[in-house]
């Protein structure tokens, strides 16, 4: 009978290290082992029927237990393609996120979105700010909806002019300056690129991150 030591050390297998082994035994090395076995054993004291039946139930299982974990791996790798194909499809739509930015295209008009529970304000101002912080319009608002409410913003200036692309801020406030209960305001952005860092996927809206995680909403077109 073949040593199977001496051939599994042939193999790159330190039968003296089993915890520190740089080469995995595959199936093909398995059933080589036991070829070699067969065509190495003592004509006199063949192996018998049941050790030869338990080494190539061994053999089935490595065999079986490799497949699926190559179909686990193809099938990884087709919904990473699937999900990032999915993702580019952002691209040119609007997504809601918890915040308080809207990105502008210098064109069209955009939806300010916030959620109020209760305590309505019988009034209140928004005020919108560019990236410097500079007050550049401010929108009266008399009448509130309990829940989604929704202003629609004509991206101008105090003055009529249109302002220019890119992400501005916005807060809800009363007239006296004050915060208002049980608000929550969502962000609005333009995708405009979808980025692959690692295994993550950040979606982008001129200078800013958006994560997959907090999309509240996808609105198609501008």
């Amino acid at each position: 009978m073949v040593n199977v030591t001496s051939y599994l050390n042939g193999l790159g297998y330190d039968s003296s290290k089993p915890n520190e082994q740089k080469k995995d035994l595959g199936k093909d090395d398995f059933l080589n082992l036991l070829v070699t076995q067969m065509t190495n054993q003592n004509p006199l004291e063949p192996m018998g029927d049941t050790e030869f039946l338990a080494q190539m139930a061994q053999f089935s299982s490595l065999e079986q237990m490799q497949n699926i974990a190559s179909g686990m791996d193809m099938l990884a790798l087709t919904q990473t393609a699937a999900t990032n194909s999915q993702m580019v499809n952002l691209i040119g739509k609007r997504v809601l996120i918890p915040g308080s930015e809207i990105s502008l295209d210098g064109k069209s008009p955009i939806d300010i979105t916030f959620h109020l529970d209760g305590n309505l304000p019988p009034s209140a101002n928004i005020e919108i700010k560019d990236a410097s912080g500079t007050l550049v319009r401010t929108i009266s608002v008399n009448h509130f909806e309990n829940g989604k409410n929704k202003i629609v913003f004509d991206g101008k200036d105090n003055s009529g002019v249109p302002l220019e692309k890119g992400n501005y801020s916005y807060r809800l406030v009363t007239g006296d300056d004050s915060e208002i209960e049980s608000l929550t305001t969502y962000s609005n952005y333009y995708v405009d690129a979808v980025a692959y860092e690692g295994t993550n996927i950040l979606l982008k809206s001129d200078n800013a991150t958006i994560n997959l995680s907090d999309i509240h909403e996808v609105i198609g077109g501008n």
